[in-house]
């Protein structure tokens, strides 16, 4: 393990907290709040500041620069989780949110984009606060490190670190250059925010409200502003604007990129777009036709439904309808969608549609194998052949035994199965609400710390796609990678001689 650089990469990542962290501050001496509030803010970035000096002092003499994937894999760890637990200070030291553990869980939820909150009355936070809880969603939706690579110097082996971090089955360059990649994606998701945002300013809804919808949707998160959610507006434009745009983040932003600066319009035909707009289109009629023939008289409309499904399918989870009070068949199709998510390289959780559409055509290829012993398939997505699909069958087996262990852990204290399971797929997909006491009008305020804690964790493993946690506390990721290259040169040795 190349500790220096490790912690060198990780330094600078402090410091990018630290200027991220001046934005809110800002918007603390514009409303002119209290000075604690200000403080707070003040303090965190001292901190930040202090740390990422001492961490480059301490390894500044680093001469071996380059790292590899399981340095990749630590960096990422590493960044999200002191992110979470600095980033949680403004909230705590402010006073509005008096124990860390909450300040953590919400910090945390903001960060992987998850948007469930414990925040019993939101309007009653400080702007500031309420601008940086949004601010996390952004800062997370595409990737702090992806971010830190548009800006830090060329390296060629910042593709592991971009690996680990953007979610989705596999990564791909939109250009040779893994830094041009990641300013050109980044662009584009600034873009589309900034237009998000004057959209939303047309609906009427101010400023504030519009910056903050546009970074909670950005990051397909869910913090809102009020404590009606979406609701508050009684907007069918804004309704209209944020479902759609939730659906355009919950795609891959590559394809943005071939369609306007290649002008490459076959990309939109891609299989993963037809699973995943297909998917939306047929469950929210289906669940519309479940409605309305549970009710006597129906008070959700098609739009309405419309809104839900992707909110839910892009795990953003913004509170519009009590989904709580809908049939048992709909809520089963909302936590099938809870669970699948959106597409690669966007910024919606789940296991995305790429590993949906592997475990139905394997399925169907086992079938077709079974009556066919002597048959030769191949796997393929968009027509191309996918040579090595171990990776995609052994995230699917690592989710559900992570899953399992979770869901055991959240029962110690939470007695309704219906709640335990809920909250197990909300927080490992990162949708936000749940059901039944956790449901969409309600919040996590009641939840023991201990299952917070839990839940924490469920939650930035599932942003991060597990991998990158569970190579973290791996023993063999901290052995010293000089041990190894020894080893490995003994081995070189002996079989010249």
């Amino acid at each position: 393990m190349n500790f220096k650089m490790v912690f060198n990469v990780v330094g600078k990542m402090l410091m990018l907290l630290a200027a991220l962290l001046i934005l809110p501050t800002i918007v603390s001496l514009i409303y002119d709040e209290q000075l604690r509030v200000t403080i707070s803010f003040f303090s965190t970035v001292i901190v930040c500041f202090l740390l990422s000096v001492i961490i480059h002092y301490l390894t500044k003499d680093v001469t071996e620069r380059d790292f590899y994937k399981r340095e990749g894999y630590v960096i990422v760890t590493l960044t999200w989780v002191i992110f979470s637990l600095l980033g949680a200070l403004p909230f705590y030291l402010s006073g509005e949110i008096p124990h860390y553990i909450d300040s953590l869980f919400e910090t945390v939820s903001g960060f992987t984009t998850t948007g469930s909150t414990i925040l019993q009355d939101i309007e009653s936070l400080s702007k500031s606060l309420l601008f940086w809880r949004s601010f996390t969603h952004f800062i997370g939706g595409m990737g702090v490190i992806v971010f830190a690579l548009a800006i830090l110097p060329r390296s060629p082996h910042t593709i592991h670190i971009a690996k680990a971090e953007v979610p989705g089955p596999y990564f791909g360059k939109v250009v040779s250059s893994m830094k041009q990649t990641a300013i050109y994606l980044y662009g584009i998701y600034i873009a589309l925010t900034i237009i998000l945002f004057f959209l939303l300013l047309l609906g009427g809804i101010g400023i504030f409200d519009s910056i903050n919808l546009a970074f909670s949707t950005a990051g397909t998160g869910g913090f809102a502003v009020r404590n009606a959610g979406i609701a508050y507006y009684n907007s069918t434009y804004i309704t209209v604007v944020i479902a759609i745009f939730m659906l355009i983040f919950s795609m891959n932003l590559s394809l943005i990129y071939f369609v306007v600066f290649k002008r490459y319009f076959k990309v939109l035909k891609s299989e993963e777009l037809r699973w995943f707009f297909g998917m939306i289109s047929i469950l929210s009629i289906i669940m519309f036709l479940d409605i309305y023939r549970s009710y006597d008289t129906p008070n959700h409309s098609l739009l309405d439904v419309f809104f839900t499904v992707s909110s839910v399918v892009s795990t953003t989870g913004f509170t519009y309808n009590d989904f709580n009070i809908w049939p048992v068949f709909s809520k089963m199709i909302i936590l099938i969608l809870m669970i699948v998510g959106g597409c690669t390289g966007g910024t919606a959780g789940g296991i995305k549609i790429p590993r949906l559409i592997f475990f139905v055509k394997n399925a169907k290829q086992s079938i077709s194998k079974a009556l066919n012993p002597r048959k030769i398939a191949m796997f393929k997505i968009d027509g191309k052949v996918v040579k090595d699909t171990a990776p995609l069958s052994n995230y699917l087996l690592l989710f559900g035994f992570v899953y399992v262990i979770i869901l055991f852990l959240i029962t110690f204290q939470i007695n309704d199965f219906e709640d335990a399971i809920s909250l197990t797929v909300t927080s490992i997909s990162n949708a936000g609400p749940a059901f039944n006491h956790y449901g969409p009008m309600s919040n996590f305020s009641q939840i023991p710390y201990f299952t917070k804690t839990i839940l924490s964790v469920s939650m930035l493993l599932g942003r991060l796609e597990l991998m990158p946690l569970i190579v973290f506390f791996s023993a063999n990721t901290w052995k010293k990678r000089r041990k190894r290259l020894r080893e490995n040169q003994r081995i070189t040795n002996n079989f010249i001689e």
